[in-house]
C-alpha cells in the first residue's frame, strides 16, 4: 500500500478527498492506538485541512516523516473506507527562495466502496 496518490487517480472519482465534522472524526481517532499520538495529530489535521503542503503539516502535527505516520494511521483506517495520502501538485511547491521543492500535498481520501476493477471480474 502506497500514500502517493497521482493527478490522474485523484481525479477519477474513485477516490473522495473528505473533510470530518467532530462526530465522524472521533471514531477513527479511536481506532488509531495512543501509542501513536502523532498519526492521531495527523488524521485529527487532515480532517479539515485537504490539500495540506509537507511543509504544514510538519508544522502543525509536530511530525519529521509524515510518511511513517500517514502508513501506521492508514493500517487502522484502511478498514473503515478512508486512507490518508499525498499527491505532486501541478505545479511544483516553490521555498523562500523561489526554488522548487519536493513537497506534496497531504490529504484524508474516503474510498470507494467497490475496487474500480471489481466488476471487470
Amino acid at each position: 500500500m502506497t500514500n502517493r496518490i497521482t493527478e490522474t487517480n485523484a481525479s477519477t472519482g474513485h477516490m473522495q478527498l473528505v473533510c470530518l465534522t467532530p462526530e465522524e472524526l472521533a471514531p477513527l481517532i479511536e481506532l488509531i492506538p495512543e501509542s501513536r499520538p502523532t498519526a492521531r495529530r495527523l488524521l485529527e489535521f487532515l480532517s479539515t485541512n485537504p490539500h495540506s503542503p509537507t511543509v504544514e503539516v510538519n508544522k502543525a502535527v509536530a511530525v519529521g516523516n509524515i510518511s511513517q505516520e500517514a502508513n501506521a494511521a492508514n493500517r487502522k483506517l484502511f478498514f473503515c473506507g478512508y486512507m490518508i495520502g499525498c499527491m505532486r501538485p501541478p505545479v511544483p511547491l516553490k521555498n523562500r527562495f523561489k526554488q522548487d521543492t519536493g513537497m506534496h500535498l497531504w490529504s484524508l481520501y474516503r474510498l470507494p466502496k467497490e475496487a474500480a476493477n471489481d466488476s471487470q471480474i
